[in-house]
């Protein structure tokens, strides 16, 4: 047994407040509570609200409401927030004219945000809300995970430079020279470059005659001597001691090796304490014929070179042969 349900518009807003009632030629009968915010001001007609959602537009927005399949969802966007994509069904009511109900589907945050609607403009059994809040909960978890994973990454980066940094001199350690020099001998780069193993001639007196600090405070300086005396992509480092490694990238002749040695060697004596005679002593050996896994043999070499200057006297430099079967690469080095 069927009968006639006849709504008065309170209930009709409260049930349903995206409605639109239409005439048939398309003029705007009434509009539910939340519709209302919608329309734009002085709104007549379905076409001064909507355009047609897909394809061209035709403005004849009336056109595709009419030959709405009842089956099937009608999809129309908001003629003046057209990133705003509605969805809903189209009834006849009995009474003339066409029933339209919307919801905002994807476009819920939009339109919230846009129109500033709240709980009280979403009817009762609506789950827009509740979808919404999980959308915002999800986004705000995810911004926090983004930013965890941030400050985890820059706390990583932050602990391995501090592993690989010497804490007197601000540059490399030992750690950080290893690490340096496997990616230089790694047969990808396609670059060779020159290991140099610089040690301070005299040193010792500093720290018995003026002070631990002073010694520390002419190590430090010593650094700063190097950083100058190298390009930004060379690496610096203090493995010990008074023991420095420089890793200069590029061919280089002994000539011109020759020649940063001395300068090195001039700055380093320019800074000496007075009375101290502190000087250096270099020992240098070129990358070619050397492999990833040869990072110890390769210090040792450049140890054998510096002792070899130490023994000729001190305050030069020595450069190790190559090993058998390699040919230095025939571009000169920087001057």
């Amino acid at each position: 047994m069927t009968r006639a349900l006849t709504l008065g518009q309170a209930a009709l807003d409260r049930l349903m407040p995206m409605h639109l009632c239409l005439a048939e030629n398309g003029v705007i009968h009434f509009a539910g509570p939340t519709m209302q915010k919608l329309v734009p001001p002085g709104a007549q007609v379905v076409e001064d609200i909507f355009v047609e959602a897909k394809g061209t537009e035709t403005g004849c927005v009336m056109t595709q409401i009419r030959a709405a399949d009842p089956a099937r969802r009608l999809s129309l966007r908001l003629r003046h927030h057209r990133q705003m994509v509605l969805r809903g069904h189209v009834v006849a009511p009995g009474f003339g004219g066409l029933l339209l109900n919307f919801g905002f589907g994807v476009s819920l945050s939009d339109a919230v945000a846009t129109f500033g609607l709240t709980e009280n403009d979403f009817a009762p059994t609506e789950l827009a809300l509740e979808l919404m809040f999980l959308q915002e909960a999800n986004r705000a978890i995810q911004g926090e995970l983004a930013r965890f994973n941030r400050h985890l990454m820059l706390a990583r980066q932050d602990a391995e430079r501090e592993a690989h940094t010497d804490p007197l001199t601000g540059i490399l350690n030992r750690r950080g020279l290893l690490a340096a020099m496997r990616g230089a001998l790694d047969s990808r780069s396609g670059q060779g470059f020159a290991l140099v193993h610089l040690d301070l001639d005299n040193f010792k007196p500093v720290n018995d005659r003026l002070g631990h600090g002073a010694g520390d405070r002419l190590l430090f300086d010593v650094a700063r001597v190097l950083g100058r005396a190298v390009r930004a992509h060379d690496h610096v480092a203090r493995i010990g001691g008074d023991e420095f490694v420089l890793i200069l990238g590029g061919s280089w002749t002994c000539q011109a090796l020759t020649a940063i040695g001395t300068r090195i060697i001039r700055g380093i004596e320019e800074i000496s304490p007075e009375g101290c005679g502190i000087s250096a002593s270099l020992g240098i050996v070129l990358s070619a014929g050397y492999g990833p896994d040869d990072t110890d043999r390769m210090l040792h070499d450049a140890d054998v070179a510096l002792y070899r200057s130490k023994r000729a006297g001190k305050g030069r430099v020595s450069i190790a042969p190559l090993p058998l079967g390699c040919t230095p690469r025939p571009l000169p080095g920087p001057q």
